[in-house]
């Protein structure tokens, strides 16, 4: 069960671009942070803003209620939680973790036993809604782990999004997490092979786009997407190869629950491509690039939106 004491300190490890705002957010909902990060540049910006840099993990999560870590990659968390000095080593019985990165469904279901055996608790609570959705307050929060912990996290997690939803057990954040990239990657590549057809036939892709986006090929990712591909505009969003690295990861967890994945396969492969032809940094709208050189169309700046 979780300790009825209220959470009032809470540890923010890995304050970057999606960590910082969400600090700032904890911070202005009358929590006290902590933040730790291994840029010093931007637990300084933090500390302007009122957020306590701290010089260590230990420093951060010492006496802390919550401990919450926002890490790019399942390496980092694996790094943070299992390294000397890291996360099993400091965490004490009734703390809790709320894991907010995208990991691997193995490494974060046996980091959770982890926490478990030494009396503490942890959600896994990966999140959508990118940088923006970070700055705004407005992330989709997917959550698995105790029910009874989610609620006591409420505060925490209304603070940072504006839905945070519990599914089930540990690791069922990590499976919506992953249901919600393969949606959504799957259909950046749909839709730039669909506009690649279009215009490989002559069309006007703008038209196109306004005829079918309210009939049942209409999708947020559609209204995203179009309007970008059509603007020239690839750098807006979600970097490509976070996505390329959130498939692989929905990959390695589809195979080891015994799943046949083809359209994540065909997906990656996709991104693969894109980011061998050195658009890894640009968005994911950058997949179409990948149709522009195998059909020799043009798909981005097709014409003016």
């Amino acid at each position: 069960m979780a300790n009825e004491s209220p959470i009032q300190t809470i540890a923010m490890i890995g304050v970057g671009r999606m960590g910082g705002p969400m600090a700032l957010h904890l911070l202005r909902a009358g929590f006290t942070v902590r933040g730790y990060d291994t840029s010093a540049v931007q637990l300084a910006a933090l500390a302007e803003q009122g957020i306590t840099a701290a010089q260590s993990i230990a420093q951060a999560v010492a006496g802390a209620d919550l401990i919450i870590t926002m890490l790019p990659s399942n390496e980092a968390l694996e790094h943070v939680s299992s390294a000397t000095g890291g996360l099993l080593d400091l965490i004490q019985p009734g703390q809790i973790l709320i894991d907010m990165s995208t990991s691997k469904l193995a490494t974060s279901q046996q980091l959770a036993q982890q926490i478990r055996q030494r009396g503490a608790n942890m959600l896994d609570a990966p999140v959508s809604g990118g940088e923006q959705g970070a700055r705004n307050a407005t992330l989709s929060i997917m959550v698995g782990g105790d029910a009874a912990i989610f609620e006591h996290c409420q505060r925490a997690l209304a603070a940072m999004g504006s839905s945070s939803t519990h599914v089930g057990g540990n690791g069922m954040g990590l499976i919506a997490k992953y249901v919600n990239q393969l949606l959504m990657e799957a259909s950046f590549c749909a839709i730039a092979e669909a506009f690649a057809l279009a215009a490989q036939a002559g069309a006007d892709l703008e038209s196109i786009y306004q005829a079918v986006r309210n009939g049942l090929g209409g999708s947020r990712v559609l209204d995203q997407m179009l309007p970008q591909l059509l603007s020239g505009d690839l750098g807006s969003g979600r970097e490509l190869t976070l996505h390329h690295k959130d498939l692989s990861y929905l990959l390695a967890s589809g195979e080891a629950l015994g799943v046949w994945m083809p359209l994540a396969q065909q997906a990656r492969q996709i991104f693969d491509q894109a980011i061998a032809d050195g658009h890894g940094s640009e968005s994911a709208v950058a997949v179409a690039r990948v149709y522009e050189q195998r059909i020799g169309v043009r798909l981005v700046k097709h014409n003016s939106f």
